[in-house]
């Protein structure tokens, strides 16, 4: 079978529409994008940071109709509403409930993260002992130092609100953080318009910048033991986030870690960079976990 084009994907996941719905959990109500038969074994996609559900519009449909597929907004984030102080502590407790609501998941899914998404997707699979499976997608965790760990400059870009006067000058701002090239410029396009909201002065990211203002930065190296699901690692070739030594380090730790997955000619934005090939490995091992 030829595989689909980047055009063709976003073409395909267009086409299929998800349902869309809000969902109470902890103090807030998630925004979810649902695919599929709620009796089909489940997968749970997270976005990144400053990201949101539609990141995986393209992506999830891939899967249909043998899984039910299911993108959340955390809180803070796309159509999801908003706090007045987030923690990863939240944003895992979000998806803890999420995994006990009935009306949503029949039997626990395969949870797939990447980048901020596969830390709390981490911290998700250390407390959940029935889990089918555990995607990790360039999430990087590293031992705890005893230096001080500097503050990264992109939580001080995404701690800042901002506004355009136009919605074409708000799409043409979006940049990738970290900074890294992107071919497929129909998915970047996708992305920037489905990431910015009308708001009172004009135009603006739809996250909340509070999110990111006072955000403390902890090791979780030590939950990796304590994830029973069987876990896979995907990094990209030419990733800033996830190198092959961290990669490795986390795979050590690890019980039942599959191979880890390097994905070429790909940065840290693996869904946008190699949507195919991200599709195909993901597709690898679910189809072997919902045996």
């Amino acid at each position: 079978m030829n595989k689909p084009s980047v055009d063709d994907l976003l073409a395909q996941g267009l086409l299929h529409k998800p349902k869309q719905r809000m969902v109470a959990v902890v103090g807030v109500e998630l925004n979810l994008l649902e695919w599929g038969d709620t009796d089909k074994p489940g997968l749970l996609f997270i976005h990144g940071g400053a990201a949101h559900a539609r990141w995986w519009r393209f992506i999830a449909p891939q899967f249909l109709p043998d899984f039910h597929c299911v993108a959340i907004d955390l809180s803070g984030h796309g159509d999801s509403t908003r706090r007045p102080f987030y923690t990863s502590d939240l944003w895992r407790e979000e998806v803890l409930s999420l995994l006990n609501t009935r009306s949503v998941f029949r039997n626990k899914p395969v949870v797939i993260g990447h980048s901020m998404g596969g830390l709390i997707a981490i911290r998700v699979a250390a407390q959940v002992q029935n889990l089918p499976g555990l995607i990790i997608i360039d999430s990087a965790v590293r031992a705890p130092v005893t230096t001080a760990v500097k503050r990264r400059r992109g939580h001080d870009l995404l701690g800042t609100r901002r506004v355009y006067e136009t919605r074409l000058q708000a799409q043409q701002r979006f940049r990738l953080i970290p900074p890294q090239p992107c071919e497929n410029e129909n998915l970047l396009e996708y992305i920037a318009a489905e990431s910015i909201v009308q708001c009172d002065d004009g135009w603006t990211w739809k996250y909340d910048p509070q999110a990111f203002r006072n955000l403390q930065a902890s090791s979780i190296f030590a939950e990796l033991q304590k994830i029973t699901a069987p876990t896979l690692i995907i990094r990209g070739q030419n990733s800033r986030i996830l190198d092959e030594i961290t990669a490795a380090a986390m795979k050590s730790e690890i019980i039942r870690a599959e191979e880890t997955v390097e994905i070429s000619d790909a940065y840290h934005h693996l869904i946008l960079d190699q949507p195919v090939a991200l599709i195909e490995e993901i597709r690898n091992v679910v189809e072997k976990w919902a045996v």
